[in-house]
Parts: C-alpha cells; structure tokens; sequence
C-alpha cells in the first residue's frame, strides 16, 4: 500500500563508474533485483501523484476527492471519490496508464509493429527459416520506404496501394516476391487488430489483381546437370575417398534433400532389400534476439522431414552401385551412427555446397549448381527414363504430383520426341 505522503527524492547522475559498481553489486547479490524493480516502480508512482493536476481532499463524510481529465466532459475533468487516499492513489494510476497505453497505441509506427511481430512470432514458436526470410523481405522493400514510419493507425489503402505501385514500377520483381510482401503485410495487421491497435486491416481493400501485371515473369527454368555432366562427377569422384567425396556420389544416386542425405543413419540402410530409409532431415537455424539480430547459426538433426507430411518418411530402392558404394563408405568409415560423419559430428549443408562447387565443379569445368539441383537432376533423369510420376513423387516425398512436375526440367522436345512427333502426326 502507498505511504499517504508523497516526496520527491535525490537525483543522482548514474556515471559509467557508478554503474559498474551497481552492476557487480547486482551480481554479488548485494542488491536484490526484485527489490529495486520494486523500488523503482513505486517512485515512478510517486512521480505520477506528484504531478497529478488536480488537488486531492478528503470530505466530511471521510471520502476523498479528485478530478481526472476527461475531454468528453463539459470542462474536460470528471470527480472520482473513494472510501480511502490509498484507493484515490490507485484510481489516478489506473486512469494514468490506461491513457499512456492509449497514447503509446497512438505512436505505433508500421516499424514498432513490426518489430512486436517478430518478437511474438518467435515466441509463439515460427519457425527461425520464417523469421529470418520475413527480416530480409523487410529490409529489402519496406525499412528505407517512407511508410514504414508512418503510423499504424493513420495507415490508409491507397498508402499501400501506393507503396505496392513503387515496389513493382519497371518490372522490377517477381509476382511471387510481391505475394511475400503481401503476405507479411496481412500478418503484420493482423497482428494490429490482435492487439487492439486497429479494427480492421487496410489491406483487405487492397485490388493486387492490378499489380499482376506489373511484376517480371517467373524464371522457373533452373538448371540442371546434364546426363553427360552427372557421369563425369562420378567418374572423377570415384578415385576420391574422403567424406565429402561419397556424400556428393551417393547424391546423384539418390532423389534426396541434402539435410536428409547427411543425416542418414546406418542403421537407414536395408543392405538385403536394396532399400535405404528416409526418416530425419539437419536443420540450420539462428534464432532471433530481443534486438532484432540474430543469433549464431545453430545445426540440429531433426525427426521430421521438410512440409510435415507422412509421405516425407519413405524409402528409395538402391541401385548396384549405390548399394557398391554405401558399403565402400561403411568399411572406409565404420565409427559413428550416421553415413556421412567429419571430426565427431554430421557434415553441413553449406560445407557439402562449398565442396561441390569448390572441389567438384571448378576442377571438371562443370557450372555449378546447388545440392538441390541434384535433386532436381535424379528426378529429371528418373522421369525421362520413363518411371511414372507418382512412384517419382513417392521417392522425392512429395504429397502431390504437380509439385513433382515442378522438379521436371525437360523443357525442350528431343530427338527421341521430335520422332515420335513425326511418326504419330504426319500423314
């Protein structure tokens, strides 16, 4: 309960000097926290009743009185009485901060929204991935652009219209990169109307269908490794018996994501059934910080697979020579739970990429492409080859068929076509 008087006490200027002895005290345990929080709180409090502007008496009946502002009465204050001062204390606090939390709501800039999103979608568990791509989306279109200071609730649609009018001026980005500004967008006011910021969201009224047309097509054409490329790596790695060496053979053997290649067990492998078992993927994440950074880069493995669906788990038949070389690799490296280990521990995705176009690509003059262009490259082969799509899907772990055709790179008729063609349509 607060003491009925209420005085101003000593100013002091905190020195760098004195807060270093503030803080080893703290840390000594001189000083208990919750007992300066405490302190601290109750002369902000006291502040608070200092500089409330209306007197505070007691009446006859032994109620006590004050005013507080109220701009929708005739002279902009309003009476309050309470049955003691301490309740007429806390009745000028309650009314002080409701409106300080009034005007704070006021101030809110798309910034600080954005930055209270990210604070809450990474304590209510989003993943890292998300995290860090919802950063660089920002960064990239809207922290220099002038609405990001603008606020929250003075933030009209033709504000965003225009801001989307500028973002896509000269073709400058792809309607897929727009639907993720869009879609961070929603997220942010969303979270705006969770907090009582806003009503409503002013994207709902928003027409994209007329920014369509001003965004760059899609380059979906992403190269793969030629047949004649794939039989050169293997030949050239083949002479090769480090762990890195085997990660990137068995890659072209198999349809898998480099986070489900090198965190394959032994255990995975069904020598007997030329199978081998997909069931656990390495996660790169950094986690963000209160300050908007982000921590140092973090790798776990992980029993789930990419997308969370039960086809993920799932099996591929091992051809002769994968199964040759899986068993070259388990006698060369017998120690260790995983396939692929280095100095203890599984290898890196970044690691794998370096050497795949460091000591791969650059040596053979191969354009390099990313381990999941490999990916890309067995499905392509696999599908040519004539093995249906759905069985192509089953090994890749997809859950439907058209995202499969998205991993198919053929994308011209070859000789083997244009024959068809010409046997089947001309008379």
């Amino acid at each position: 309960m607060m003491n009925t008087t209420i005085t101003s006490g000593p100013t002091m200027d905190f020195t760098p000097e004195t807060l270093e002895i503030l803080a080893d005290a703290l840390k000594c345990g001189i000083i208990n926290k919750e007992d300066v929080l405490k302190e601290v709180k109750m002369k902000q409090n006291e502040k608070i009743i200092n500089q409330h502007p209306y007197k505070i008496n007691q009446g006859k009946n032994g109620r006590w009185y004050t005013y507080l502002k109220d701009p929708e009465s005739p002279k902009g204050r309003r009476q309050i009485a309470k049955s003691t001062k301490e309740k007429i204390y806390e009745a000028i606090l309650a009314d002080y901060n409701q409106r300080n939390k009034k005007n704070d709501l006021n101030s809110i800039t798309l910034e600080n929204l954005y930055e209270k999103w990210m604070i809450w979608r990474r304590d209510t568990g989003t993943a890292p991935k998300t995290i860090t791509e919802n950063k660089n989306e920002w960064n990239r279109f809207l922290k220099s652009n002038p609405i990001a200071h603008k606020k929250v609730r003075e933030i009209r649609m033709y504000d965003l219209e225009d801001f989307f009018m500028q973002i896509t001026t000269n073709h400058a980005i792809t309607y897929k990169r727009l639907t993720n500004v869009k879609s961070m967008l929603n997220g942010l006011f969303k979270y705006g109307i969770r907090i009582s910021l806003i009503n409503d969201s002013p994207m709902h009224n928003v027409d994209f269908a007329q920014f369509q047309t001003r965004c760059k097509p899609e380059n979906s054409v992403k190269d793969i490794y030629t047949l004649a490329e794939r039989e050169a790596i293997l030949q050239y790695l083949s002479a090769k018996t480090d762990i890195y060496s085997f990660a990137v053979q068995l890659a072209f053997y198999l349809c898998v994501r480099v986070g489900e290649l090198i965190t394959l067990k032994k255990s995975d492998i069904d020598i007997q059934d030329n199978k081998i078992y997909i069931l656990r993927s390495a996660r790169k994440q950094q986690i963000l910080q209160d300050d908007l950074t982000f921590s140092p880069v973090e790798y776990t493995v992980e029993e789930r697979i990419k997308g969370n669906k039960a086809q993920g788990f799932r099996f591929i038949p091992l051809t002769p020579q994968s199964k040759k070389l899986i068993e070259k690799i388990m006698d060369l490296y017998p120690d260790g739970d995983y396939l692929f280990m280095r100095n203890g521990h599984t290898l890196y995705t970044d690691s794998f990429n370096r050497y795949l176009k460091n000591k791969v690509c650059m040596p053979l003059k191969i354009p390099y492409r990313s381990s999941h262009q490999i990916r890309f490259t067995v499905a392509t082969l696999l599908y040519e080859a004539g093995i249906p799509i759905n069985q192509i899907s089953a090994m890749l772990g997809h859950s439907e068929t058209r995202t499969t055709m998205h991993y198919i790179r053929q994308q011209v008729a070859d000789s083997k076509s244009r024959t068809i063609m010409s046997n089947l349509l001309d008379i």
